[in-house]
C-alpha cells in the first residue's frame, strides 16, 4: 500500500491501529511483574542442566511454569 496516496486522516488512522496492535500484543508479557522478575533471575543464574528452559515468558501466569509454586492468590511463593 502506497501511503503517499492516503489522506493525512487515513494515515493517522493506520498509525493508530498499528500502535494499538503492538501495545495489545505486548501487554500480557509486561503485565506480570513476577514473571518478569523470574525471567531476570533465570537469565542471571547458571542453569547447566536446563531446568529453567521450560519457563515461557509469553505465558502471563508463571504459576504454570515448572518448579514455580504459587499460593491461592496466584502469587509466586516458592521455587
Amino acid at each position: 500500500m502506497d501511503t503517499r496516496s492516503l489522506s493525512p486522516a487515513a494515515s493517522g488512522v493506520w498509525i493508530t491501529v498499528l500502535v494499538a496492535v503492538v501495545v495489545v500484543s505486548l501487554a500480557p508479557v509486561a503485565a506480570n511483574e513476577e514473571g518478569d522478575a523470574l525471567m531476570a533471575l533465570r537469565h542471571g543464574v547458571k542453569d547447566p542442566d536446563g531446568v529453567l528452559t521450560s519457563w515461557d515468558p509469553s505465558l502471563v501466569n508463571p504459576c504454570t511454569w515448572l518448579h514455580v509454586m504459587c499460593n491461592d492468590d496466584n502469587r509466586v511463593d516458592r521455587m
